[in-house]
């Protein structure tokens, strides 16, 4: 025959539970909370990536830094031994030191780039442009010193304006405090005397 009563029950059940579901999860998309907790971990994960991108994982630095202290002891052996050594325990350094730290990461990777380029030799080019570049450096140090300078000039006669407007407001404030603090006192005494 057709469908008993029992079925078509058990049918609307599954069915409203079915609906209940949908309902929720369309719900749960369209609430404004979610939408935001859903955009923060998008934009979390597209940070992590760019920022294994520019600054590469733990892993990575480890692997670059120990590839490049390796090269560099290797290049200068003649350095002495304790050069050596302290590039062999460079790379353990500077894991614990950067790991979760980019800026950290940069600072040591700048000062690996000073040691090493302190211990190569100058080459000729590099000589020259610096024979070159020496006297406008000092020309543009003495501009910059005499700039400095008139700088201060400038601002020192308002600085100590400044600091005599602060003295006497403050010697102000405090006659205030004290003259306001012996009226309070007086106050006090009065408030406090026994009436005859």
């Amino acid at each position: 025959m057709g469908t008993t009563a029992e079925a078509l029950r058990g049918d609307l059940a599954t069915d409203r539970a079915n609906l209940g579901a949908d309902l929720e999860a369309i719900g749960d998309r369209v609430s404004p909370k979610r939408m935001v907790q859903r955009r923060r971990a998008k934009t979390r994960q597209r940070f992590r990536s760019l920022s294994d991108r520019v600054m590469g994982t733990a892993h990575d630095m480890r692997h670059s830094v120990s590839e490049s202290v390796s090269g560099a002891s290797s290049s200068v052996t003649g350095a002495g031994s304790s050069i050596a050594e302290s590039a062999r325990h460079a790379p353990d350094a500077v894991r614990h030191t950067t790991e979760g730290n980019p800026l950290a990461a940069g600072m040591v990777a700048f000062g690996f780039g000073l040691v090493v380029a302190a211990l190569l030799p100058e080459s000729e080019p590099e000589h020259q442009l610096a024979e070159k570049m020496q006297p406008r450096l000092e020309q543009m140090a003495e501009s910059v010193g005499e700039a400095a300078q008139e700088v201060v000039d400038a601002v020192k006669p308002i600085a100590q304006e400044a600091a005599a407007d602060i003295r006497s407001g403050a010697k102000d404030a405090a006659a205030d405090v004290k003259a306001s603090a012996t009226h309070a006192a007086s106050e006090v005494k009065d408030a406090t005397k026994p009436s005859r």
